[in-house]
C-alpha cells in the first residue's frame, strides 16, 4: 500500500474539500461509542493539510472548520505507513506529531488505522483519541479496523459513482452529437452487453437501407481485426490482418470510411476480395469505429443493389458508426464497473472463521441485471463458548445497496462479537442504531447463535423478517425451523423481538439463506420453499463446501432477478460411541428474561 498525499484520488471522489459529512461522522459516532473515547475523527490527508469530514469532540473551531494545516500529523504518519498506529501514552512518544498532539489538542492516547482508496492508496483514518491515557484492547482495534474498511469501502464506492457519472456525462454528449438519428441513438444506449451490441449493430444497419452488416473488433495487439457478427453474404472474412490488402484493413490504417458503388468497381480497386465479393454485388461501406481517438474495430455494411453511396447517407452512416464506438466503449466501461464492483463487495464479504465445532461454507451470487453488487451479505463471528452466524438482505441491487449493506453489516459483526447477547437482543440493538445513526436501511436478517458448551450444541435464532433456517438431520431429513419471524429492520426500532431455540446433533448442516433462493414471479413461496427443501435433501450427502453453491445452481439454473446469499454450517461427528440423540429445546432465554418457544 501507498500513501496518495496530493489528493487526486479524493479528489475524483468530491472529498477534496472541507465541511462536515453525515456518513463518515456516522463512522466517528461509532467508534466513540464503542471506544469509550472523547474524541473520534474520520481524517483525510492532502499534502500538509488534514480535513476531518467524520469527527467528533474537535475543540473549534476545527469542529467547525473540518480542517487544520498541523506542520506535524499524526495521522499523516499512519498514511505515509500504511499500517496501523497505537500509543497508549503520548507524552511518553518522541517526536512532532505526538507533541503536536498533546500540546494543541490535549490529546495523551492515540489508535489510527488508514483507509484506501480504489488503487490500495492510503488516504486517510479512522482514529480514536482521549484525553488520558489508554489502553487499546485487542476489540477496540479490531473494531477500528473494521470501520476503517468500511470507510476504505465508502470512498471506493464513492470514486466508481463519480466515474460512472463522469462517464455518463460523455455518453450523453456523444448523444446529442448524433441528433440526426435518435432511434440509433436509443438502440445503442440500452446496450449493456456485447451480444446487446451486435443485435442494436443488426437492427440499426436497417436504418441505411442495407441487406447485411457485420461487425469486427481490433484485437488487444492492434494488428487483426475479429468478427464478432456475421449474417450470411456479408463480403467480410472471418479475420483481417491490418497489412492486408483489404478496403477494411485500408479504412482503419486511415481511419477513413470506404465506400464503393458496386461489386465490379470494389473488384477493381481491391481484387483481393474476390474471395467474397461477385460483380453483380451491390454497394458496400467499410466504417472505421473510432472513439477518443482510438480505433476501436470495423463495421461493414452492404447493400443489396448497386448505388451510389450519396452524402445524406454517408452522414447517416458516419452517425451509425459513432454510435456503435460509443456504445463498444459503454461496454467495457460496464463490464470493467462490474468487475470493480465484483471485487468491492468480495472485499465487504469476509472469509468465514475455521472452528473446531462446524463446518462453514457460503456463496454469494448477484443479480445479472443490475450493477453485479446488491444488498445480502453473510457472516459468522467465532467466540471463545458460541459461534454466531448472520445473514442478511439490504433492499435493492446496487452499489447504494451494497454500501448500506457493509455499514450494517459491519455494526452487526462488532456488536456480536463485543457483546454476548442473544439474537433478538443483537437485531434490537442493531435496529437502533440503524435508527440512530440515520443509516434508515431496510432489511431483514436472520441471526444464530449456537453455543457450544451444550452436548449437543444448543441453537438459537432471531429472524427480522426473514426466511427460516433449515436444518439437514443427519439422516438425511430436512426440517423448517419454526418461528414467526419479526418486523424487518428499518421500520420500527421499537419491535418487539423474540429468540427461538432447538438443538443440533453430529452431522447436522444448518442452512441460511437469502429470498434469492426461493422468490420468483411464476411460482408460489410455499412451492419454491418445499422444492428447497427436496433439493436440501437430495444434495445433502455433498462436502459442506459444495453445497451452498450446488443449492443455488439448483434453484436458480437460469438468469438471476435478485441476488442470492447461502451460509451452510454443519456440526461436526464426532469419533466417540454413544453420541447423543438430537433432542429439541424447550426454550431459550431472551434478552428480557422471557422465555421463546
Amino acid at each position: 500500500m501507498v500513501a496518495n498525499p496530493d489528493g487526486q484520488s479524493l479528489a475524483d471522489a468530491g472529498l477534496d474539500r472541507p465541511g462536515a459529512d453525515p456518513s463518515f461522522d456516522r463512522f466517528a459516532r461509532l467508534v466513540s461509542r464503542h471506544l469509550g473515547v472523547s474524541t473520534a475523527l474520520v481524517t483525510f490527508v492532502v499534502s500538509d493539510t488534514q480535513l476531518y469530514p467524520g469527527a467528533l469532540g474537535l475543540p473549534e473551531p476545527l469542529q467547525t472548520t473540518r480542517r487544520s494545516a498541523f506542520p506535524h500529523s499524526m495521522c499523516a504518519e499512519v498514511v505515509h505507513a500504511g499500517g496501523p498506529l497505537t500509543y497508549t501514552d503520548l507524552t511518553a512518544v518522541p517526536g512532532e506529531p505526538a507533541r503536536d498532539l498533546v500540546v494543541n489538542l490535549g490529546i495523551r492516547a492515540y489508535a489510527g488505522f488508514p483507509v484506501f482508496d480504489r488503487e490500495g492508496s492510503a488516504v486517510g483514518t479512522v482514529c480514536a483519541l482521549d484525553a488520558l491515557p489508554h489502553e487499546w484492547t485487542r476489540t477496540d482495534l479490531d473494531t477500528l479496523a473494521d470501520l476503517a474498511e468500511a470507510c476504505s469501502a465508502e470512498i471506493r464506492l464513492r470514486q466508481e459513482r463519480r466515474r460512472a457519472q463522469e462517464l455518463q456525462e460523455v455518453a450523453l454528449r456523444a448523444g446529442r452529437r448524433t441528433q440526426l438519428l435518435l432511434d440509433l441513438t436509443d438502440r445503442f444506449s440500452r446496450a449493456t452487453t456485447l451480444a446487446d451490441l451486435v443485435v442494436a449493430v443488426e437492427r440499426a444497419s436497417s436504418a441505411v437501407g442495407v441487406a447485411w452488416s457485420g461487425l469486427g473488433l481490433l484485437d488487444a495487439t492492434g494488428t487483426s481485426v475479429h468478427v464478432v457478427s456475421e449474417l450470411d453474404g456479408v463480403p467480410f472474412p472471418a479475420r483481417l490482418r491490418l497489412d492486408d490488402p483489404l478496403p477494411g484493413p485500408h479504412a482503419l490504417r486511415s481511419r477513413t470510411p470506404v465506400y464503393v458503388p458496386d461489386g465490379r468497381t470494389l473488384l477493381r480497386d481491391w481484387p483481393a476480395m474476390s474471395r467474397w465479393v461477385r460483380p453483380e454485388d451491390g454497394a458496400l461501406a467499410f466504417l472505421p469505429l473510432v472513439a477518443d481517438d482510438t480505433v476501436r474495430g470495423l463495421v461493414a455494411l452492404a447493400w443489396r443493389d448497386p448505388q451510389e453511396v450519396d452524402a445524406d447517407t454517408r452522414e447517416t452512416c458516419a452517425a451509425l458508426a459513432a454510435c456503435v464506438a460509443t456504445g463498444l466503449d459503454r461496454v467495457h466501461v460496464l463490464e470493467d464497473r462490474h468487475r470493480v464492483a465484483a471485487t468491492l463487495q468480495a472485499a465487504m464479504l469476509t472469509e468465514l472463521p475455521a472452528t473446531a465445532d462446524l463446518e462453514l461454507a457460503a456463496t454469494y451470487s448477484t443479480a445479472t441485471r443490475t450493477d453485479r453488487v446488491g444488498g445480502d451479505w453473510y457472516d459468522a463471528v467465532v467466540r471463545d463458548d458460541h459461534t454466531v452466524l448472520m445473514i442478511g438482505d439490504v433492499t435493492g441491487h446496487d452499489m447504494q445497496a451494497a454500501a448500506r449493506m457493509g455499514q450494517l453489516r459491519s455494526m452487526l459483526r462488532t456488536l456480536a462479537w463485543s457483546q454476548d447477547i442473544s439474537p433478538a437482543a443483537l437485531l434490537r440493538q442493531l435496529d437502533h442504531a440503524n435508527h440512530g445513526l440515520a443509516l434508515e436501511a431496510s432489511a431483514t436478517v436472520l441471526v444464530v447463535r449456537l453455543c457450544r458448551r451444550s452436548d449437543p450444541p444448543a441453537l438459537s435464532w432471531s429472524s427480522a423478517g426473514h426466511p427460516p433456517p433449515l436444518v439437514l438431520r443427519a439422516d438425511g431429513s430436512v426440517t423448517e425451523l419454526a418461528g414467526r419471524p419479526d418486523l424487518l429492520l428499518g421500520i420500527d426500532p421499537g419491535a418487539v423481538r423474540a429468540d427461538h431455540a432447538t438443538r443440533l446433533g453430529p452431522g447436522d448442516t444448518l442452512v441460511l439463506h437469502t429470498d434469492g433462493l426461493v422468490e420468483t414471479r411464476t411460482s408460489t413461496y410455499s412451492h419454491r420453499a418445499a422444492a428447497l427443501r427436496a433439493a436440501l435433501a437430495e444434495l445433502g450427502d455433498r462436502p459442506t463446501a459444495q453445497l451452498p453453491r450446488a443449492l443455488v445452481e439448483r434453484m436458480v439454473p437460469g438468469s438471476q432477478r435478485d441476488d442470492v446469499a447461502v451460509l451452510a454450517a454443519r456440526v461436526r461427528r464426532r469419533a466417540r460411541v454413544g453420541a447423543p440423540h438430537l433432542v429439541d429445546a424447550t426454550g431459550v432465554a431472551d434478552a428480557t428474561g422471557a422465555t421463546a418457544r
